[in-house]
């Protein structure tokens, strides 16, 4: 969720760094922007990691799920309006109380779908042997990261079959490779980083003498790109083989984490945040973009977990007393 965060700062902060010149902040921010996709990644990676072995979709689960996006997408547009920010309809209003069908959240959109469908691709899942799994994965593997990576064409692949597949390829190594992987492969995720970068770097050198580059300079760092599935991946395995004790603290502030990105990354609370409040792009050419990025981030994430563990703590207590 940092990761995104971090994404967030550069895409949603107006930046627009021009294509015939590379300087430090142009970098960085390029550098930045890389965390986006694998954050996405990695958080649906570990769902597929977790859910392969569920035998159905959970209607408890599903129902929280939904009640914690249905919650910030209204509570975002009623507050926005009581500070004056946003002028009240009752369209609007009708559009935040269904988040889901108007897509105001894109990735707990199709998070939920896959989540409602995860019961029955676990049954697939399990019915294949070995070999077809893997054959399975490759098919998925060059036809929606191999081609797209290549040829200007998603193949008829869609942000739902991307979460399929991440999802399937985390469960392989769940169901059938148990003991693979070890702590070198979180090094080897830094080196995947690092590989996906350069191309970047490439093209912006390139593109200053050839504009399609510069514009194509980010290519790779897309989910479905070999690189950043890759690098994700070995994340997923490096930390796997890490023996970290039982945390309260860490699972606390995990728990917050989908709502980091609920209240963040709110339709109404999104330009307000960076554009506004940060005013992320007058940094653009100052020498104190990265310190101030840095702070940004940290302020945001800090102060979204904060607010989530609250609602958190409020519907627990508001459950009990009903429920008693």
């Amino acid at each position: 969720m940092l990761m995104i965060v971090t994404y967030h700062f550069s895409s949603h902060g107006g930046f627009n760094f021009p294509t015939d010149s590379i300087t430090l902040n142009r970098l960085y921010f390029q550098f930045t922007r890389i965390f986006g996709a694998l954050g996405n990644d990695i958080f649906v990676m570990l769902a597929g990691y977790f859910l392969v072995k569920s035998e159905s979709t959970k209607i408890l689960k599903l129902f929280n799920l939904w009640l914690r996006i249905f919650f910030y997408s209204v509570i975002c547009y009623c507050v926005f309006v009581f500070l004056g920010y946003e002028i009240f309809s009752p369209i609007r209003l009708l559009k935040s109380m269904m988040p889901i069908s108007h897509r105001l959240y894109w990735f707990p959109t199709v998070y939920l779908v896959l989540y409602v469908l995860h019961g029955w691709l676990n049954i697939f899942l399990h019915r294949l042997t070995h070999e077809e799994y893997k054959k399975f994965l490759l098919t998925l593997f060059i036809l929606w990261s191999v081609i797209p990576a290549l040829l200007p064409s998603n193949f008829e692949g869609s942000h739902l079959t991307q979460f399929i597949f991440l999802y399937s390829l985390a469960g392989y190594f769940r169901l059938w490779e148990k003991d693979f992987g070890s702590r070198r492969f979180i090094l080897y995720g830094i080196i995947f980083i690092a590989v996906n970068y350069s191309t970047a770097i490439i093209f912006d050198i390139i593109g200053l003498k050839i504009k399609f580059f510069a514009v194509k300079a980010e290519h790779f760092y897309m989910m479905v790109m070999p690189l950043t599935i890759c690098a994700s991946l070995c994340f997923l395995l490096g930390f796997r083989s890490l023996k970290i004790p039982h945390s309260k603290v860490i699972n606390t502030i995990a728990s917050a984490a989908f709502g980091v990105y609920l209240i963040h990354d709110n339709g109404f609370v999104r330009p307000f945040l960076w554009r506004e409040v940060f005013r992320n792009a007058s940094f653009q050419n100052s020498p104190y973009l990265i310190p101030y990025s840095l702070a940004v981030i940290l302020t945001v994430y800090i102060s979204c977990t904060i607010l989530e563990l609250l609602r958190s703590k409020i519907f627990r207590t508001l459950s009990r007393g009903y429920l008693s």
